[in-house]
């Protein structure tokens, strides 16, 4: 199914959702709250049973900038790629049911930095908070930066920006045919990796979302699937050999640290 809105936007937000819909109307109102009209929200809901797929034809009937589908599908980056043929937006960031936007300002304070944002640079980012409950307005900044191949590495790879937080160029997503979903919790990282190895980052200054501690992505069991992706990205874009010891490391690092947690419960 699929429910379409109206009208020219210069950021579009993508969420993916199932069975979430106490979530989503948390971001929901986030995002109803802003003080600028000028974007467009896409839910994709995997053909959820929780009553989300009736509440979103609510909401894109009273909303011309809100567009959804509701229909099976075989994770978040399949979820994500039958997005965008509906993006409308320059700009495109990726929400997960559950997260907020930070203030009802954020998207009019962040367009004016997008619009200076040099025409070679396809992504941009602000920060994101961790937020323990979805009630929270206020969290625990996150640390993570972009300092190059040659900056800090965490999860077996160089540190980038919390997706949460990015802003792609809507022409980076549809050039590259969208996500790789191959991938099942590293496809955010095999577009964004190479792309700010190749073109670089621009950085806002500002909090743009508060993101709850869950997600398939940082669930303990997850964690070595999720490496084993990640270093499989390293060597499609060729850091296969560089700091081939910490890779390793942390790999098996994470791989006891995640089997000492399933002993644990």
């Amino acid at each position: 199914m699929l429910g379409r809105g109206g009208g020219l936007s210069t950021i579009t937000i993508i969420t993916s959702a199932l069975n979430s819909l106490q979530l989503l109307r948390h971001t929901a109102d986030s995002i109803f709250r802003q003080s600028s009209d000028d974007w467009q929200w896409i839910i994709v809901d995997g053909a959820s049973s929780d009553g989300t797929r009736e509440w979103l034809s609510g909401i894109a009937g009273l909303r011309s900038n809100v567009d959804y589908i509701s229909e099976p599908d075989s994770g978040i980056y399949d979820a994500w790629n039958k997005a965008l043929p509906l993006v409308q937006g320059s700009w495109v960031i990726f929400l997960g049911a559950g997260d907020k936007l930070k203030s009802p300002d954020v998207l009019q304070s962040c367009a004016p930095y997008l619009e200076e944002v040099s025409p070679e640079i396809n992504l941009a980012y602000g920060f994101v908070e961790y937020i323990k409950d979805v009630e929270d307005t206020s969290g625990v900044r996150s640390p993570a930066r972009w300092e190059g191949i040659d900056g800090k590495w965490a999860w077996c790879r160089p540190v980038q920006p919390n997706h949460q937080g990015v802003f792609h160029r809507a022409r980076l997503l549809i050039n590259k045919n969208g996500f790789d979903a191959t991938y099942r919790f590293a496809g955010d990282t095999a577009m964004m990796l190479p792309e700010l190895i190749r073109n670089g980052v621009t950085e806002i200054p500002l909090c743009i979302t508060l993101r709850t501690l869950d997600g398939v992505s940082i669930d303990p069991r997850n964690r070595t699937k999720v490496l084993s992706e990640v270093l499989r990205i390293n060597r499609s874009i060729g850091l296969g050999n560089k700091r081939l010891i910490y890779q390793y490391a942390a790999f098996f690092y994470h791989v006891v640290k995640a089997r000492l947690s399933r002993k644990a419960r």
